[in-house]
This record gives C-alpha cells, structure tokens and sequence, in this order.
C-alpha cells in the first residue's frame, strides 16, 4: 500500500468506512487497484485519506466488500478555494480590513511634543511645519536626523532633541538648557530695594556697594544694595560717585499675621444637571458654530462657562488652518448653607495654606507657622495665623542724579564754584 507524509496540503477527502463487511479486504482490494489510501487510523470506525479523484474508483469495491464509506473531511486548497467563494463578503472585508490598516498606517497622523518649558507647542509646530513635516505626510518621507538637526539650528538654547517615530505618532521630546544671562553694559543705573518689611539674614553683593546689614530691620522700599560705586583718593574722601545697575542677592526673614473672619452661613452653587454645548469652528477665514437646536441659553439663569480646544492645527497638504473650541454652559443656582464645624475647619485650612504661596504660585521657604481658630459667636469664626519665611525677592530704584553728585565738605558739589 503506498503512503504518503502525514500532514501534507491534498486535495482530497478524510472518509470514514462503517458496515459489516470486512474493511481489511477492503484495504487489500484498494491496493490491487493501485488506489492511494493513507493516515489509517482505526478506532470505532476506520478512517483514511484518499485523493478525490479515486472517489469514484472505490465505490464499486465497498459494494463487493458490504462496507459503508462516506466523506468525513474535505481537505484542500480547491475545497478552501470554494469556502472562499461562497462566504466572499466576509473575506473581502477581512481582506479590506487589513488593506486599509496598512495604508493608513503608512502615514504620520499626529505630532506630539514632550518637555517644553519655555517653548510653546505652536512655536516647535511653526519649526517642524517648516521642514515640510506636517500630520498626514507618508512616514517614508520622515527623517527624524534632520528633524532633530534642524530644531537644533533654529532654537540654540535647547540642549537636547529627539524625533522618534511611534506608530502613526512623530514624538518630538526635546530638553531646554539653561539661559545665558547677558548683561548689557549701558545698563539703567539702580538700587536693589526690597518689596516687603523683614530682617535681613544675609546678604552677599556682586555689584554695587551693601547697605544694610546682617539682622537689619528693613521695610519695603529700603535700599538694600546701592547703586552707587565710589571713587576714593589717598585721604579716603570721596572724588566721584559710578552709577551701575546693582546685583546680589539678599535674604530676608518676614513675618506676615491674619486676621479672618469666616462666617458659618455661605453660598455654594447648585447645578441643575442641565448643560448646553456649543461647537465654534474655525476653518481658514469661515467661522461658524453648531448647537443643538432644542437647548437654548435662558439669559435669566446662570450658567458656569468651560471652553476648551478640540483641535488647532494646519491641515496638509491645503496649508488651511482649523480651529474647533468646545463651549459648555452648566447652568446653576446660588443656595445658602451653613459649615458644620469640621468644615469650618477644613476652609479655614484653606485659608491658611494659602498664606503658603506667593501671588505667582510658588512656595514659600516657610521657617514658622502657626494659626488658631476662635468662635465669635453662633454665626462667624476668626482665622488668626502667623507665619515666618524667608524671601529672596527684591526691587530696583533708578539712581537718581543727586545720588551721584559728590558732596563737598563745605557742600558744594563736583563742578561747582563759590
């Protein structure tokens, strides 16, 4: 009997043989006739693999042998060809599927920017827009070497660039170095003043001459570093006054203490859950906006205001700009309330640790703190704190002319005469 390797690709069926007549004369008289028959496997039935075109051979052998064959497997690539052909939608999408995920693939569909601090994300765009590299441009055309080279060239103070390809997604994260400070020598002549009262713990001058001393009490306005540089002869008077613009840097302790007064009854606001969106678009110089039509603003109500941008980019290669900015309207009511006593406490919390963070949002070097919350009586509470930090902050004074002008013992000045 001749035999094949098992599990290779035919074109033929997997049949089963069941009967009462005698499956191994079967065999015997399929082997007489030169039919191939492999993979025969014998359990509660006898089951083999036969080439299609010895179907119709075997028939009259299972009929002098009294066996039953019938087909339990097609198996082939012309019987997988038909499968194909009969469920053709359901393959062409799959096929379709895959078509436009590579397709679609091949393009950059979104730049992304990382570790800016200075730069905003509209400047780095303008500079990668110039180098022609802009979202829905072929990704074989991208070449992150230039990419990093060109930022490089066009904003020296970064320190370090990298254009990586994600995906679909161009990630530029770039590192900014530390600014240079240049100093202009014609300079404004000035003092260094402070802007709040305090003790000064130290103070060390680059340019200028000090005024102040170490534990000093100042207040705001007070000359801290002058101005000034003067000019000495053998007898140590002064001959002439050199006005520059004066540097340090000066520390000082200050104390600030509060006094407020919360009242227990206050109003919060209460949203009805009704909320009214609106789409403003901006394409090119056309400017329109999309609401729903059965939601109206009732100018009578109060609303809360929240805009943000959906997009704001230039689309390729039309070089038109778009610009879409979600506004929602959450509209609400004022309702009185009254603290209960933790959330006294968890506002004049509050309060407190506002006192924490200067104006530009930055924490202050706190050295003391303390505060205490005291009843007035049943409807308002006094927030008393106190606290001690030191500041590094300071102003600048012009010099003014007189302030250079050298006095003479007899007071005149330099260019004078009597």
């Amino acid at each position: 009997m001749k035999t094949k390797k098992a599990g290779k690709w035919i074109r033929g069926y997997i049949m089963c043989v069941t009967g009462c007549g005698s499956w191994e004369r079967f065999m015997n008289m399929c082997r007489y006739h030169g039919i191939d028959i492999w993979n025969i496997k014998r359990e509660d039935t006898v089951c083999f693999c036969i080439q299609k075109k010895s179907f119709k051979e075997i028939i009259p052998i299972a009929g002098k042998t009294g066996v039953r064959p019938h087909i339990y497997k097609k198996r082939g690539f012309p019987f997988l060809l038909r499968s194909i052909f009969a469920n053709w939608t359901f393959y062409a999408g799959f096929a379709m599927f895959f078509l436009f995920l590579s397709v679609l693939s091949s393009f950059v569909w979104e730049i992304r920017y990382t570790g800016q601090n200075s730069y905003s994300r509209e400047t780095l765009s303008k500079t990668v827009e110039q180098m022609d590299i802009y979202p829905g441009m072929r990704r074989s055309r991208l070449d992150c070497d230039a990419i990093e080279k060109q930022i490089r060239q066009v904003h020296p103070d970064i320190s370090w660039v990298s254009a990586e390809e994600k995906g679909s997604v161009l990630q530029i994260s770039i590192k900014e170095g530390k600014k240079t400070i240049v100093h202009d020598a014609q300079a404004k002549a000035s003092h260094l003043v402070a802007l709040q009262d305090g003790v000064v713990e130290d103070i060390v001058v680059n340019r200028g001459t000090v005024a102040v001393k170490k534990g000093q009490k100042v207040k705001k306005g007070d000359i801290l570093i002058r101005g000034i540089v003067p000019v000495t002869d053998d007898n140590s008077e002064v001959v002439e006054n050199i006005p520059v613009a004066a540097k340090g840097k000066v520390t000082l302790l200050v104390r600030e203490e509060t006094r407020e007064s919360i009242p227990v009854e206050h109003k919060v606001k209460e949203y009805s859950g009704k909320e009214i969106t609106v789409y403003h678009f901006v394409l090119g110089n056309i400017r329109f906006s999309l609401k729903n039509p059965f939601k109206q603003l009732d100018n009578s109500l109060k609303y809360d205001i929240i805009n943000s941008v959906c997009a704001d980019r230039t689309i390729h290669p039309l070089s038109l700009s778009l610009h879409i900015q979600k506004t929602q309207y959450r509209e609400y009511q004022w309702k009185k309330e009254r603290y209960t006593e933790q959330g006294l406490k968890k506002k004049g919390m509050q309060l407190y640790q506002k006192m924490f963070v200067t104006p530009d949002g930055q924490q202050k070097e706190m050295t003391e703190h303390e505060a205490v919350m005291k009843k007035l009586g049943a409807d308002q509470w006094l927030l008393q704190a106190v606290i001690s930090y030191r500041s590094h902050e300071m102003g600048t004074r012009p010099v003014t002319k007189d302030e250079i002008n050298v006095k003479k013992p007899d007071g005149g000045q330099d260019g004078e005469t009597g």
